[in-house]
């Protein structure tokens, strides 16, 4: 598995499917960009100018809910993920 750096995690992304709305199918590209996603690695944390590292608040396991846009699409071993900074993440769902 890859093992962010610094302050940056890697989300699996939580895919919604197609969806039928009163028997109309509305196709992927129409759809919203996903938002949500469950963090499955995460960086020690961002370096200040003081050289402190500062821990992170999101970990493995965490489902997250992050910006519409932000991130870097990656594939490992065949799997899609999106790559963040912690800064990108609204919040933890519980």
């Amino acid at each position: 598995m890859l093992k962010p750096l610094a302050d940056r995690i890697i989300v699996q992304v939580e895919e919604t499917g197609e969806q039928q709305v009163g028997g109309i199918v509305i196709a992927q590209a129409s759809e919203q960009k996903p938002v949500t996603g469950k963090v499955v690695a995460a960086g020690p944390g961002r370096v200040t100018d003081a050289g402190q590292t500062l821990a992170m608040t999101v970990k493995a396991g965490d489902t997250v809910l992050f910006d519409k846009f932000a991130g870097q699409a990656i594939e490992v071993d065949g799997q899609d993920y999106l790559a963040l900074h912690e800064k990108d993440v609204i919040g933890i769902l519980d």
